[in-house]
């Protein structure tokens, strides 16, 4: 005679609940994140979901703050073995592509940090992916930030346009678009490397 299905709900842990609010974000949306959507997407009371998050802010806080570490990983693999422009145009078409596969999160990374600190920690693989290309580029060390800083503008004026839908049915080679800004920033960094 076999024993009747376990039906109990797996144990929470903070683990649990932040992936299931990374699930919810990447559906719904990061506006759309609220505490009473979390406890119906893990089937408990929201009640619950407090003996492992803060509250909603520190829930987004953590969203974004695990997006931007997962966005820094993908960066520091692909910068890899690269160097100057050419680093530079692999670190924008790594940019861009986590944005298309993680267009919600790559939204709450863009808005303002929640928790500063934890963030920045977050973001040092990327910020120094970056300022190696540049500083590669013969960048002085005092133009480092502005210039990343106008790199990272460019592409992200392109990249959240795209996610967002903006271009629509374009019929124009949007990859021949996003290379014409590549071209552009990269341009724009390696000319500052050499400005008197």
């Amino acid at each position: 005679m076999s024993s009747p299905p376990d039906t109990r709900r797996p144990r929470l842990d903070q683990q649990a609940v932040l992936q299931a609010a990374e699930t919810l974000v990447d559906r719904e949306g990061y506006d759309a994140l609220t505490m009473t959507l979390l406890a119906a997407e893990l089937d408990t009371r929201v009640s619950s979901l407090y003996n492992h998050v803060a509250n909603l802010e520190d829930l987004r806080a953590s969203i974004q703050v695990r997006a931007m570490r997962l966005l820094g990983e993908h960066v520091r693999r692909a910068a890899m073995g690269h160097a100057g422009a050419d680093g530079l145009r692999v670190l924008s078409h790594e940019l861009r592509a986590f944005a298309r596969s993680h267009p919600q999160r790559y939204a709450a990374i863009t808005r303002p940090p929640i928790d500063r600190e934890a963030f920045f920690g977050a973001a040092v693989d990327t910020i120094e992916a970056l300022a190696v290309m540049v500083r590669s580029a013969g960048l002085p060390e005092e133009r480092l930030l502005p210039t990343g800083m106008a790199v990272f503008a460019a592409l992200h004026g392109f990249v959240s346009l795209e996610v967002a839908g903006y271009f629509g049915d374009v019929d124009d080679d949007l990859d021949a678009v996003y290379e014409m800004v590549i071209r552009g920033a990269v341009t724009a960094a390696v000319l500052e490397a050499t400005h008197d």
